[in-house]
C-alpha cells in the first residue's frame, strides 16, 4: 500500500514537473566599433511550441512610441526558420519543443542623446546605454508568465552595469519581470545602496546634478520608506536609475515610468532634487495604485488614466504629507500648482473620449487625467468623510479594493478599476458614484471642490486673476531648438523686445500659469547675450483657487491640520 502511493506520488510530481514550462533565458552583450559602444547584443533562449510554431512579439508599440522593432537589427534564429508574420510578430518554424535562439542587434533609438520627455526608445550612447525592457526584449507568444533568467555577457570590467533584474535574494523571474525591467551601464554611473522599510533601494546615476547621489539616494529612501510604511505590504529590494535628457535649460523637464520593482527617471541638468522627490513618490504609488486595486482595460486603457494616474497623484500627495517628508506648506505649494495648472487648461472640459484620442499626442489633454483624477479624489475622500461621520476616508475604499485584488484566485477574478472603485464606494460609505462617473469622467465637467474641503486649517480660496500668456507657442519653440515661433505681436513679451526667431538660452524667472509674476528670458543676439522681462498678462481673467494654510497655527494645530489633509 505504502509502495504504491509512493508510485502514485512520484507520477504526480512528475507530471508537475513536466507541465513545469522551461525557462526563457535572455543576456544583453556590447558590441563595441573601438572604444565606442554601437549597440546592445540581446539573446533570447526557449523551448518553441510542441506543434512546431512558436510566435515571437518583437518590441512595437509601448508608452506612446510605435514600431520600436525598427532599432532592432534582422532577427537570426537558430533551431527554427523564423519569417515575419505581421509588423512586429515573428513566426518560428521548428521542430517538436527545439530548443530556439534567437539573437539581434538593438541600436540608438534617437540621433544623438536622448530627449527631453521621457525617452522610452532604447538609448545607446557611445560611453553608456539605458534600455527599458518593452523596446529591447523579445517575447515568445503566451510566456508572459513565464520562468524567466537574465545574464550580462562580456561587459568592460571597468563599466558599471546595473539592472532590477539582478536584484538577487532568491528572486524567481518571469517574462513580464523582463519586459518591464529597466537596464542601465557605463564606466560613470555611480551606485549608491540605501536601506528601506523591509529590504533597500538601489540608485544608479550619472550627468552633471545640483545634488550629490548621496543626497539624492537620502531622499529617494526617505520616500520610498515613507510610502512602504503606509501601505503597510511591500518588501525587497528596489532600483532607481536617473539619467540627463538632451534639452535646452528654458524650462524644466523630467519624466519616469514605474517598472514594478523599479523606476527609471529622466531629467534635464536644471532639475532640482526636491522636484524629483516629488516624481519619485509618484512613480513609487505605482507600485500599489493600480496595479494592487485592480485591473486596467487592455483597450482604450488611458480611459481609466483619472484612476492609475489621478489617484497615483492624491495617494503621492496624501502619504508624503502623512509621513512628514512635506510641511503642510510643501503640500499646498505643489498642491496649488497642480490646481493653477488646471484652472488655466485649455481643455479641461473636455469628455473623456478626448483623453483616450489625444492622451499621447497632445501635452495639455495628456495632463488632464492626473489633475481631473486627482481633484475627484479630494472630491471623494471628502463624500465618504460627511457620509461616515468622519469615521472612514478613501484609504478604506482603496485598502477593500487591495484586498479583493489580493483575494481573487485567476486574473479573470480581478475587478476593472472603474467598477471595482463604484462598489467599494458603495460597500464603505453607501456611496453611488454613477452620477459622478457621468458628469466628472466622462463628460468632463469641471471639477471645483469647496472652500471648506480641508476643515478650518486651511481653505480653497478663490481670486480672479489676468490670464498667463506667454506670447509665443512653446511647443513649437522647443521642437525648433528654443528658437521664438508663433510670436504673438500683441503680447507683453513683444511688447518687452522679443522677436520671432531670437533664440532663448534660458529662463532666468516667472512661474508658467502665474501672470502676477514678472517673467524673463535669457537671449542670444550676436555674440552677445541679452534678458528680456515682462509681466506675462494676457487679455480676460479666471477664477483662480488655491489652497491657504490658517495663518498663525501652533505645532499642535499644524499636527493636526496635516493629520486632516493627510488621512491620518
Amino acid at each position: 500500500m505504502r509502495l504504491a502511493v509512493m508510485i502514485a506520488a512520484m507520477a504526480a510530481l512528475g507530471a508537475l514537473g513536466a507541465a513545469r514550462p522551461a525557462p526563457v533565458e535572455y543576456s544583453l552583450a556590447p558590441v563595441f566599433e573601438g572604444d565606442a559602444l554601437k549597440a546592445v547584443a540581446v539573446e533570447v533562449r526557449f523551448v518553441g511550441e510542441a506543434d512546431g510554431d512558436t510566435r515571437v512579439r518583437l518590441p512595437n508599440d509601448w508608452g506612446g512610441e510605435t514600431e520600436l522593432y525598427r532599432h532592432l537589427s534582422p532577427v537570426a534564429a537558430e533551431g527554427g526558420e523564423a519569417t515575419v508574420e505581421s509588423p512586429g510578430v515573428l513566426l518560428i518554424r521548428h521542430g517538436k519543443h527545439a530548443r530556439i535562439t534567437l539573437r539581434y542587434q538593438v541600436a540608438n533609438g534617437y540621433p544623438g542623446d536622448p530627449p527631453a520627455g521621457n525617452p522610452y526608445r532604447p538609448v545607446i550612447r557611445p560611453a553608456w546605454f539605458h534600455l527599458l525592457g518593452e523596446a529591447v526584449f523579445a517575447e515568445p507568444e503566451d510566456r508572459y508568465q513565464a520562468p524567466a533568467r537574465f545574464r550580462w555577457r562580456d561587459w568592460p570590467k571597468d563599466w558599471t552595469i546595473a539592472s532590477d533584474l539582478d536584484h538577487g535574494g532568491g528572486r524567481r523571474l518571469q517574462v513580464g519581470d523582463v519586459l518591464q525591467s529597466v537596464s542601465v551601464g557605463g564606466p560613470d554611473f555611480r551606485i549608491v545602496t540605501r536601506p528601506i522599510d523591509g529590504g533597500s533601494v538601489r540608485l544608479a546615476m550619472r550627468g552633471q546634478w545640483d545634488f550629490t547621489p548621496d543626497r539624492f539616494a537620502d531622499l529617494v529612501s526617505s520616500v520610498l520608506d515613507a510610502q512602504r510604511r503606509f501601505w503597510g505590504d511591500k518588501k525587497g529590494p528596489y532600483f532607481v536609475t536617473l539619467i540627463p535628457t538632451d534639452g535646452a535649460l528654458t524650462q524644466v523637464s523630467i519624466g519616469g515610468t514605474g517598472r514594478g520593482d523599479a523606476f527609471a527617471m529622466f531629467a534635464t541638468a536644471n532639475a532640482t532634487d526636491s522636484a524629483l522627490r516629488y516624481v519619485i513618490a509618484h512613480e513609487h504609488i505605482h507600485t500599489w495604485v493600480p496595479r494592487a486595486l485592480g485591473r486596467m482595460p487592455k483597450e482604450d486603457e488611458a480611459g481609466s488614466y483619472w484612476f492609475s494616474e489621478g489617484f497615483t497623484d492624491f495617494y503621492t500627495y496624501r502619504t508624503l504629507l502623512r509621513t512628514g517628508v512635506w510641511s503642510l506648506e510643501d503640500f499646498a505649494r505643489y498642491a496649488n500648482e497642480s490646481l493653477l495648472a488646471y484652472e488655466v487648461s485649455p481643455v479641461r472640459a473636455e469628455p473623456n473620449s478626448r483623453i483616450l484620442k489625444d492622451f499621447w499626442t497632445n501635452a495639455q489633454v495628456g495632463k488632464l487625467p492626473y489633475q481631473r483624477g486627482m481633484l475627484l479624489a479630494f472630491y471623494w475622500d471628502a463624500k465618504i468623510r460627511t457620509a461616515t461621520n468622519g469615521a472612514k476616508d478613501l484609504d478604506d475604499v482603496v485598502f477593500l479594493m487591495r484586498r479583493w485584488r489580493e483575494a481573487a484566485k485567476t486574473s479573470d477574478e480581478v475587478g476593472y478599476v472603474r467598477e471595482a472603485f463604484a462598489k467599494a464606494m458603495n460597500e464603505v460609505a453607501g456611496l453611488d458614484v454613477a452620477q459622478d462617473y457621468a458628469r466628472y469622467v466622462d463628460a468632463g465637467e469641471p471639477v471645483v471642490l469647496p472652500a471648506d474641503l480641508f476643515g478650518t486649517c486651511a481653505r480653497i480660496a478663490s481670486e480672479n486673476r489676468r490670464v498667463f500668456e506667454r506670447g509665443w507657442d512653446p511647443e513649437a519653440t522647443s521642437k525648433a531648438g528654443n528658437v521664438v515661433t508663433g510670436l504673438k505681436t500683441d503680447s507683453p513679451a513683444y511688447a518687452a523686445g522679443l522677436r520671432e526667431g531670437m533664440k532663448i538660452v534660458r529662463r532666468e524667472a516667472g512661474v508658467v500659469g502665474d501672470a502676477r509674476i514678472e517673467y524673463a528670458v535669457r537671449i542670444k543676439e550676436g555674440d552677445g547675450e541679452r534678458v528680456i522681462r515682462f509681466m506675462p498678462e494676457g487679455k480676460g481673467n479666471f477664477a483662480a483657487r488655491e489652497i491657504v494654510i490658517a495663518p498663525s497655527l501652533d505645532e499642535t494645530a499644524r499636527k493636526a491640520c496635516a493629520a486632516r489633509i493627510g488621512g491620518a
